[in-house]
């Protein structure tokens, strides 16, 4: 990684905000950067010979809002029918089984491998949505943080933003204050997560990379009281952090909700909290057209993670009416059945095109479909994570990717036709160069780490799934 804090640097085509919440093509723009955060932003200027001068398009990274990093570890390894009607519910058992001998360092291996995948497709920054906290016995290490440190760690060694978000897990069901065997690993009291928190804390002091949120598995996991007490202690030592929470993402969960509150998921979110700005909600998959425009009037994010609800059988997201009402959206790649934020954006159009049985679904007159998408989801991104990032303005992070002019998916298109290339077309990757936090990543660098994360990576895998 460059050390450097302080860049200038001319490039050829930008897209940058121009004005609060509008952002345009401009041509010959040059940036000014100071640790890691853009300070000016000029266009049009004749060329500066003393900046470095870059042939190329820059637009935002991109944030990947939701993520369990271990479940990378066993992607694709559950595509075998295990019952007549396989589901989430099935999928969620071999999952526990994966999980159960899992040891901070293989968390370490596996996460590694994931971000600096994350890094290669453009990302900038991961919500890691952490859940994996206690030894295989069920019991806490004697560092209560050490899975924890292992996710940080492989974080900082990839060169990719996080946001940790602890995770609160108390229970199996509405129904029972127990956990089954198979959450052993996941389980805390309060007074645990709380000194859980506080450490991850105290751990990514100083680090300009990292920061801590809040988060509860979901509502069929955790009871009323202990989220009322959670958000109590986040008022007191975690003001305004990032909340996240799984919702409505399968209707078997929206059915017990109804059976235990009377209420569905959301509805029941929205009545019982405060949502704002701050709250992002994974998934939020089934809603009626009351939750929609509840959950957009709240001005919360709905994390979505289009290949992952696919794999699982989720259902789709109503991003069509969720958009129209102004909701906030962003993407994740949740079980990393695909790490490609490009996908992730294609399917998140494609799915409502389905639907709907239309093209150009989240397009508007003035946008099309891919900018709109790409914009709204980066930016959005940001706000899921707490982090000013995903739009290239004055105060943001400088965290941008450099798209290939020669490349053959963007070669002698429009600018507003460049993010539609980028998303639909789907052919090799036109990003050539990334800047994450004001430092370059050289691509040799990249290569290099990829490679040598790829062998412990492998290895793993032989320790896991040799003759499965």
């Amino acid at each position: 990684m460059n050390e450097q804090t302080e860049t200038e640097f001319t490039i050829d085509s930008a897209l940058v905000e121009t004005s609060p919440g509008t952002e345009e093509w401009k041509n010959d723009v040059r940036f000014s950067i100071s640790k890691g955060t853009i300070t000016r932003i000029e266009y049009g200027l004749p060329l500066d010979q003393t900046s470095k001068s870059i042939e190329g398009t820059a637009i935002p990274a991109m944030v990947n809002s939701h993520s369990h990093a271990f479940q990378r570890g066993f992607a694709g390894m559950s595509e075998y029918r295990t019952e007549s009607q396989d589901s989430f519910w099935t999928w969620r058992e071999l999952m526990y089984k994966f999980v159960s001998d899992l040891t901070p360092e293989d968390v370490y291996i596996i996460a590694r491998q994931l971000y600096l995948e994350m890094v290669e497709a453009g990302y900038s920054w991961v919500g890691e949505f952490h859940y994996l906290h206690n030894n295989p016995s069920g019991s806490a290490y004697a560092n209560a943080t050490e899975m924890a440190d292992s996710v940080l760690r492989a974080a900082e060694d990839a060169g990719i933003g996080i946001t940790l978000l602890p995770v609160l897990y108390q229970r199996s069901g509405f129904q029972t204050n127990q956990i089954n065997r198979g959450q052993r690993r996941f389980a805390l009291s309060l007074d645990e997560y709380f000194d859980l928190v506080n450490n991850c804390q105290k751990n990514i002091t100083g680090n300009p990379n990292a920061s801590v949120g809040i988060a509860f598995h979901s509502l069929r996991a955790v009871s009323f009281e202990a989220i009322k007490e959670t958000l109590q202690y986040r008022q007191n030592h975690l003001l305004n952090s990032s909340l996240h929470i799984h919702a409505a993402e399968q209707q078997l969960e929206v059915d017990d909700c109804i059976a235990s509150t009377g209420k569905r998921p959301i509805q029941y979110l929205l009545n019982s909290f405060q949502i704002d700005e701050s709250w992002c909600l994974i998934h939020a998959t089934h809603m009626n057209p009351e939750e929609i425009e509840g959950l957009a009037n709240s001005g919360a994010v709905a994390g979505i993670c289009p290949t992952t609800e696919a794999n699982l059988g989720d259902g789709f997201f109503p991003a069509s009416r969720f958009l129209k009402h102004g909701g906030r959206i962003s993407i994740g790649s949740d079980s990393h059945c695909s790490v490609n934020l490009r996908e992730e954006l294609r399917w998140l159009e494609y799915g409502q095109r389905l639907i709907s049985g239309q093209r150009a679904v989240l397009g508007t007159p003035h946008l099309s479909t891919g900018r709109r998408l790409y914009s709204e989801c980066a930016f959005s991104g940001g706000q899921a994570i707490g982090i000013k990032t995903g739009r290239l303005a004055v105060g943001y992070r400088a965290d941008l990717l450099i798209l290939s002019p020669d490349h053959p998916t963007i070669s002698n298109v429009s600018k507003d036709r460049i993010l539609d290339r980028f998303i639909f077309l789907n052919t090799g990757s036109p990003i050539q160069q990334r800047m994450l936090g004001g430092e370059w990543i050289e691509e040799t660098e990249l290569t290099e780490q990829l490679h040598c994360s790829r062998i412990a990576f492998n290895q793993l895998n032989q320790k896991f799934f040799e003759g499965s």
